[in-house]
């Protein structure tokens, strides 16, 4: 069985882009091949981090069913399919969310990813994912605790505490980390595993390190942080396998 996982189009900053990153290059290191699709136009963080994502104008009036290549992938061939969507709620792409007929894809299994922040609206944002597509994907939320650890309007409010009932989604807790470490990740276009795996040595895939990222401690945090999000991951493989 294909699979595909999909980012919520969920309101910009929310940590969306650094979930799907950890997953891929979790699943990579799981011995998985996935197909990237980087279809977020507006920022193209999956392209910056990975050589080989796929880039898909989702914009372009000349190609009106971007989305399809999505389905049209799975359908082809590729047994795991992973997709950056862009940021916001997107009534466009919820339609075409909303026309899939999941009932003749039987042989593709869905698995969105979200994530939210403690901030209201990006628990909004999600929520009007979640009510267009119900029980027709599995779900992975990811809460990024870059903004507070609480996060009231998914723990408290009826309309989320009904979506985790309905819907039990597999909850990945994402600690804030020190912004000197996203600002030099970024600065080179690094992935954690790819720090690591330069060990110390200032390039790494034909990418710079930098000084920073080079000393062994501030490696050990990093290994540290990957780690804790690695062991919640686990159970996506059995999801993947099931």
């Amino acid at each position: 069985m294909a699979t595909i996982i999909f980012t919520a189009g969920a309101k910009g900053g929310t940590g969306k882009s650094t979930a799907i990153r950890l997953l891929i290059t979790y699943l990579r290191e799981q011995g998985f091949k996935p197909l990237i699709l980087d279809m977020d136009d507006e920022s193209r963080t999956l392209s910056r981090y990975f050589s080989d994502a796929e880039q898909i104008d989702t914009r372009n009036p000349l190609e009106p069913f971007s989305h399809d290549l999505l389905v049209e992938k799975a359908i082809s061939g590729e047994n795991l399919v992973i997709a950056d969507l862009k940021g916001g709620t997107g009534k466009d792409t919820l339609d075409w969310w909303r026309m899939l007929p999941f009932d003749e894809l039987t042989g593709i299994k869905f698995i969105c990813l979200a994530s939210i922040t403690s901030t209201s609206d990006s628990v909004r944002s999600f929520l009007a994912w979640a009510a267009a597509l119900q029980g027709k994907v599995s779900y992975i939320v990811c809460q990024n605790q870059k903004d507070g650890t609480a996060f009231p309007d998914y723990e408290e409010t009826s309309e989320a505490a009904e979506f985790r009932k309905k819907f039990n989604p597999l909850h990945i807790q994402i600690r804030r980390l020190n912004e000197i470490y996203i600002t030099e990740m970024d600065r080179f276009n690094l992935n954690i595993s790819e720090v690591l795996e330069a060990g110390g040595n200032e390039t790494i895939n034909g990418k710079q390190v930098g000084p920073f990222l080079c000393k062994l401690l501030k490696r050990a945090h990093l290994r540290s942080f990957q780690q804790e999000i690695y062991a919640q991951f686990e159970p996506v493989l059995k999801i993947l396998k099931a």
